[in-house]
């Protein structure tokens, strides 16, 4: 096969097919590579100067790119930072992995219950609503994919003021977070059904211009990060897009925790449910910078919806070189990590001394201590891993013998309180969903080198 057809064979493929196929097309493959990755750049500065081209070109010049190992600076970028955005869909003001769906404008269900939005994507499944109704009057609420009318979403987590609703779904079939992609579903709420349909968001376009990070000046490794400029009124509005190679991390936030210490709370209702509470994760402001030196704060929208929030806006005008400065981020692992069994001392305290590999930052269970016949506390070191730039911010802690729990979360140390259904000698405690801070110092210039 010559390099004409196989112009021919990618750009007659569609974004999503050459994303998940490209690797196995090239397989045995016999081309003029020389040829191809001067074609492949040509295209690039034409596209450049002509506007927008074919999305299929970014892919063509990762192919050349990613054999020959080309070594000019944009093709550096493509090869090893934009490639790992290939995934990425922005929806509303955020970005996922993957296919997302989205409700393009609000959608009244009756005079007393309006839908503000609705997005779901693989393992995400939120709404936000407004109501007349009090939430305990709205009864059960789900939603049921037509696609897949056996699986039941159901809200797992909520939060709301005044008459605005934000609800977090899981998977009611499967009790977990297992969500896949739909398109067309019915809504329970109310005591009423409705029947709604989804717009499929655009995946990111590579063919425009994606300023990133340069990865050497970054004290954390496999982070990959990258900004758009979006013209919003004459402004600079700034579309943060990020990667991880664990692709077990996902994005939590931007930016620095205004909170270091974290406290959190949990407890069994038994038929009532579980409740708990968390330290709030709001960060610090960030900010890009002109010429000047003059500095602009990067505003989550008012009326953003998606969660993290990765479109921002700004009052820095267009036109400008401006340098974007990430001191942070917060990333979390949605598993479980580690079950440990546990003897509880009849009194005082021993030592545990057990290592947990939370992947990117390491822990170790220092000791236990009884407080009385139900009730015990465990002390953890924290950051005890070789990247003194990561920091474990929490965890969860879950046991079935446990009804009530208390954390706190405080620089390298951290405290669990352990309130038992009943009076027991040893558990078994499982530990998930690790957030992290990441403090990466990333130096993002949104202008032509």
């Amino acid at each position: 096969m010559n390099e004409k057809k196989i112009f021919e064979l990618l750009n007659n493929l569609d974004d999503d097919l050459a994303e998940k196929e490209i690797n196995k097309l090239l397989e045995g493959v016999e081309i003029d590579m020389a040829s191809i990755n001067k074609k492949a750049h040509q295209k690039l500065n034409d596209s450049n100067k002509k506007g927008k081209r074919r999305k299929m070109l970014p892919y063509i010049a990762v192919v050349s790119i990613g054999l020959l190992g080309v070594t000019s600076a944009y093709a550096g970028d493509i090869s090893e930072t934009i490639k790992s955005f290939f995934n990425k869909t922005p929806i509303y003001s955020t970005i996922v992995d993957g296919d997302a769906y989205y409700l393009k404008e609000r959608y009244a269900l009756n005079d007393k219950i309006t839908i503000e939005s609705i997005m779901v994507s693989e393992g995400n499944l939120e709404m936000e609503i407004t109501s007349d109704i009090d939430l305990s009057k709205l009864d059960e609420i789900n939603i049921i994919p037509q696609n897949d009318p056996t699986t039941v979403y159901y809200p797992g987590g909520y939060s709301g003021e005044g008459k605005k609703f934000f609800f977090s779904f899981m998977n009611k079939t499967e009790n977990n977070y297992n969500i896949k992609p739909f398109k067309d579903f019915k809504l329970v709420i109310g005591g009423d059904s409705y029947d709604a349909s989804l717009e499929k968001a655009e995946s990111l376009d590579l063919n425009s211009k994606i300023y990133t990070s340069s990865a050497g000046k970054s004290n954390i490794k496999g982070v990959n990060i990258g900004a758009k400029v979006i013209d919003e009124n004459g402004k600079a509005n700034i579309q943060i897009i990020t990667s991880f190679e664990d692709k077990n991390l996902k994005l939590t936030s931007l930016g620095k925790p205004m909170e270091s210490k974290v406290i959190s709370t949990f407890e069994d209702l038994g038929k009532d449910g579980m409740i708990g509470s968390s330290t709030s994760s709001f960060c610090e402001p960030f900010y890009v910078f002109d010429e000047t030196n003059a500095k602009y704060k990067l505003e989550i929208p008012e009326n953003s919806k998606g969660r993290p929030v990765t479109t921002f806006e700004t009052n820095a005008p267009i036109g400008k070189n401006l340098s974007l400065k990430v001191p942070a981020l917060v990333a979390s692992i949605e598993k479980k990590i580690v079950s440990i069994p546990l003897s509880i001392p009849n009194e005082g305290e021993v030592e545990v001394n057990k290592g947990i590999d939370f992947t990117v930052q390491k822990a170790v269970v220092k000791n236990i201590k009884r407080l009385s016949a139900t009730s015990a506390q465990i002390e953890f070191e924290l950051n005890t891993g070789a990247n003194k730039n990561i920091d474990i911010r929490s965890f969860n802690l879950d046991s079935p013998d446990i009804k009530k729990m208390s954390a706190e979360f405080n620089d390298s140390k951290a405290i669990m309180t352990l309130e038992f259904n009943k009076s027991i000698d040893e558990t078994t405690i499982e530990l998930s969903y690790p957030e992290f801070v990441m403090n990466g110092n990333w130096s993002i210039n949104l202008h032509e080198k």
